[in-house]
């Protein structure tokens, strides 16, 4: 499985361009996937993925009663998102509201958290990451299901 991790910092130029770290443009290029960038919901960054990873947002959206506010949330996601074009040189184009959402700068921190990656101001990220390891050591890890999967019914079994 490919997955976006560890954390690279990168200069944004005065366009607004972005180089894409190496191992992530990796990731998407055995993929043969084009990269979609939106705003996140819950932190001031930028969250980063493949279209797998927004059809299954999709996939929850549809599943969800049309009228909820959980579903209005996820929407809101949704039409930030923007697909991506790698140049030659494997840089993005930052639009001026992607960059003024996450306050970025001159240089932009990608932090891989797996399936997806998101894009920090490099302070800002820091200090988050910085508080984890802090309520780690106070207050414990959080609960892992490793190696639990969800698995279908069996459709034979009756």
């Amino acid at each position: 499985m490919d997955l976006f991790l560890s954390t690279f910092e990168n200069r944004i130029d005065k366009k607004g361009r972005l180089s894409v770290p190496a191992p992530f443009r990796s990731v998407l290029e055995r993929r043969r996937d084009p990269l979609y960038l939106f705003k996140s919901l819950t932190e001031p960054c930028l969250e980063g993925c493949g279209p797998e990873r927004i059809g299954q947002i999709v996939d929850a959206i549809d599943s969800m009663d049309s009228l909820s506010a959980e579903v209005a949330t996820l929407q809101t996601m949704l039409s930030s998102a923007q697909e991506m074009k790698l140049d030659s040189e494997g840089r993005i184009m930052l639009s001026a509201d992607f960059i003024s959402f996450a306050e970025l700068q001159d240089v932009a921190l990608y932090a891989g958290i797996g399936r997806s990656f998101q894009i920090w101001l490099p302070d800002r990220y820091r200090t988050r990451e910085a508080d984890a390891r802090s309520r780690a050591k106070t207050s414990g890890l959080p609960s892992l299901r490793l190696g639990a999967h969800r698995r279908e019914p069996d459709s034979g079994a009756q």
